[in-house]
């Protein structure tokens, strides 16, 4: 029995058990049907869902689909627990969550929006939006399934939630106890189901500077691309260099932990969280790059600059000292390689931070000539190969 459908009968209770109570319902069709549920309760219950996918979908094959809903299920799963909440049910790529508050799933629902905006800079309409409604409401569990208004009118307000907004049902409105978090009316909706015009609010995400603090800040290039460039290259050159790239950067990156900022034609910036994640990510990617380029016949390597420090992202912009630093640290490093080396070069907070790690005695001291000013009085190290004794 859906929630759409018990809508238009009448429910009549009759005592089963201390568990649950056994239900008549009186359909608008005059039909009896019975069924088994437990007690009703107020919850507030989330549901998301991504936005296009069916057409995006399409061209995946089965396994990299299934990792991907694996993914975007476990990174609501994470979000959501920050504030009390788990989901309660998929329904392909989308998703049933519950939460104790009205406040703490709208602000679950912002961080899911920045987060997904943060981390796809510079995708297009290759990245993954989401719409994310906010109901409150009794529910009751039948036969393991979720009844209720609120599922009933959650599924409704998606229908006409935008990709990238966050909507609320009147009742969701009224419970927020969060003054920094504003609200707006949308309007007001004669859903199926509802005999009366329900009214839409939506969340007014205010974009504000957000601080990530004692991260690890990578940016790689390839060395050569820009000669290749001037060389006038074919088309499909370009376009088998550019996959080959960013098909390893984002995978590899997602595998250790890593977040790709941004990328511009050859240029990433990925941070991460660990010293560790970053010098061994930085690694696989300068070795595998290395084979690809090899069978391939790429023109290009790889040189990489890694700082320690701070950055700040406002709507889709990046910026502060460090992320410069870690700029100027991989375009300066870049000419101290051969047109047949790839090189990883890191700043002395980074080599402090791999301090008792094998990576930290294979860390050589290196001078850049000339100097960067963004460079002045940072030690430079180059990443020297396994083998290497100090």
């Amino acid at each position: 029995m859906s929630a759409e459908t018990e809508r238009e009968g009448t429910l009549c209770n009759y005592p089963l058990n201390e568990q649950g109570k056994c239900y008549r319902l009186q359909t608008s069709t005059g039909q009896d049907r019975w069924c088994t549920m437990n007690s009703l309760r107020t919850t507030v219950v989330v549901k998301t869902d991504i936005s296009g996918s069916t057409s995006r979908f399409r061209e995946l094959l089965s396994a990299d689909l299934q990792a991907l809903l694996g993914e975007h299920r476990d990174f609501l799963a994470r979000y959501a627990a920050r504030y009390d909440g788990h989901i309660i049910k998929a329904e392909g790529d989308g998703h049933w969550l519950e939460f104790p508050s009205v406040t703490g799933a709208a602000q679950a629902a912002i961080e899911m929006q920045e987060a997904l905006r943060l981390t796809q800079l510079n995708r297009g309409d290759d990245r993954i939006a989401i719409r994310i409604v906010i109901a409150l409401g009794d529910i009751a569990v039948q036969d393991g399934d979720f009844i209720g208004d609120a599922f009933a009118l959650a599924t409704r307000v998606e229908a006409v939630t935008p990709p990238d907004e966050i909507y609320l049902t009147a009742a969701a409105r009224l419970a927020l106890t969060s003054a920094e978090i504003q609200t707006a009316l949308v309007e007001s909706f004669a859903f199926k189901g509802f005999p009366e015009p329900m009214r839409v609010y939506r969340i007014e995400q205010r974009h504000r500077t957000r601080t990530i603090a004692d991260t690890f800040i990578l940016f790689s290039d390839l060395s050569g691309f820009g000669r290749m460039m001037d060389a006038g290259p074919a088309s499909a050159a370009v376009e088998r260099i550019l996959d080959a790239l960013d098909a390893l950067t984002r995978g590899s990156a997602q595998e250790l932990g890593g977040t790709v900022r941004f990328n511009l034609g050859d240029s990433y910036c990925v941070t991460f969280a660990e010293a560790a994640q970053a010098i061994a990510w930085a690694e696989h990617l300068t070795r595998s790059w290395e084979a690809i380029r090899h069978q391939e016949q790429f023109g290009c390597t790889i040189s990489i600059g890694l700082h320690r420090g701070t950055l700040y992202t406002f709507r889709s912009f990046l910026y502060g000292r460090d992320v410069w630093i870690a700029s100027q640290l991989q375009s300066a490093s870049a000419k101290l390689l051969g047109s047949e080396e790839n090189g990883i070069f890191v700043t002395a907070s980074v080599r402090s931070a791999l301090f008792g790690t094998p990576s930290h005695n294979r860390l050589q001291p290196v001078a850049l000539l000339p100097l960067p000013a963004a460079l002045a009085g940072i030690e430079i190290y180059r990443l020297c190969s396994a083998n290497f004794e100090q």
